[in-house]
């Protein structure tokens, strides 16, 4: 027998070491490739859809997006993803290093330069998505860039866990006014104008009314569960609520409350209305 094929127990550990690393590698590799495949397949699904322009009549778009679902045999809110996906990168990203996981989550961001920041801390600092999550939770760009308003008045989030109800949005009014479907339990749905405590948004007319407006509708247009906590009337017969969500789907409600997004706060943060104390 030639000795010399025979290998010694520091030369095999070497072998065990060399072909574990290839396997990580490439396994590592090949997850990097199926997310690209993931990323780029994704992206051409939005564009195909959206080039149909199916929200043009009432109603047919989502019909049709549900008999897509069902023939594709995927869901519904997968379709949608893919839409504002592609509305939102206008060029397939299939080559940048952030997954399909990833993705879904900046879709929700709707300032650009924002949105790059998380981009480039996800492919330099390799953010898992649950990190993204939380740094788009609590506002890390803002923080980070400074652009949060060092004045801008703090409220009180509301922590007792009464008179808080899911909620549907009927239609955002204006920057502190929602037309809501607030849901009683046992099937009963209350239709609800509410306002948001302690805000006033300048009119849609009004220098900075639109911009309040569009940040609303945009949060609400992508939230996933939207919980609101309804206050005392005001003097104009108004319910004031405030308004906590998530743009995760299947995100449990007790936790968006306590941990979820602030609407009321995140409204007063960006500058887009003044702190206003109601007066009973």
């Amino acid at each position: 027998m030639n000795n010399e094929k025979i290998l010694s127990n520091n030369k095999y550990k070497k072998l065990v070491h060399d072909l574990q690393k290839l396997v990580v590698e490439g396994r590592s590799k090949a997850e990097a490739a199926s997310q690209k495949f993931l990323v780029d397949t994704y992206w051409k699904l939005g564009q195909r859809i959206e080039g149909e322009q199916l929200t043009g009549v009432a109603g047919y778009g989502e019909s049709i997006m549900n008999d897509l679902a069902q023939d594709l045999k995927t869901d519904v809110r997968t379709l949608q993803y893919a839409v504002a996906f592609f509305k939102v990168y206008g060029t397939n990203p299939r080559d940048r290093d952030i997954s399909w996981s990833h993705f879904r989550l900046l879709i929700g961001v709707e300032n650009k330069k924002e949105r790059a920041y998380y981009e480039t801390m996800i492919e330099k600092e390799g953010w898992t998505r649950d990190q993204l999550l939380a740094a788009i939770r609590g506002d890390l760009y803002l923080t980070h860039n400074g652009s949060q308003s060092k004045t801008a008045p703090k409220l009180k989030r509301p922590d007792e866990a009464t008179y808080i109800y899911r909620a549907k949005v009927d239609k955002v009014i204006d920057g502190d006014t929602l037309l809501l479907q607030i849901d009683l339990g046992f099937q009963v749905w209350k239709e609800q104008r509410v306002r948001l405590a302690g805000l006033d948004a300048p009119a849609k007319d009004k220098k900075g009314g639109h911009e309040a407006l569009d940040y609303v509708r945009t949060q609400m247009a992508k939230a996933q569960t939207v919980m609101v906590k309804t206050h005392r009337i005001d003097i104009y017969g108004r319910y004031l609520g405030h308004m906590f969500y998530s743009l995760e789907a299947h995100a449990d409600r007790a936790e968006v409350f306590s941990k979820g997004r602030y609407l009321n706060q995140e409204l007063l943060d960006r500058g887009l209305v003044k702190s206003f104390i109601a007066k009973t």
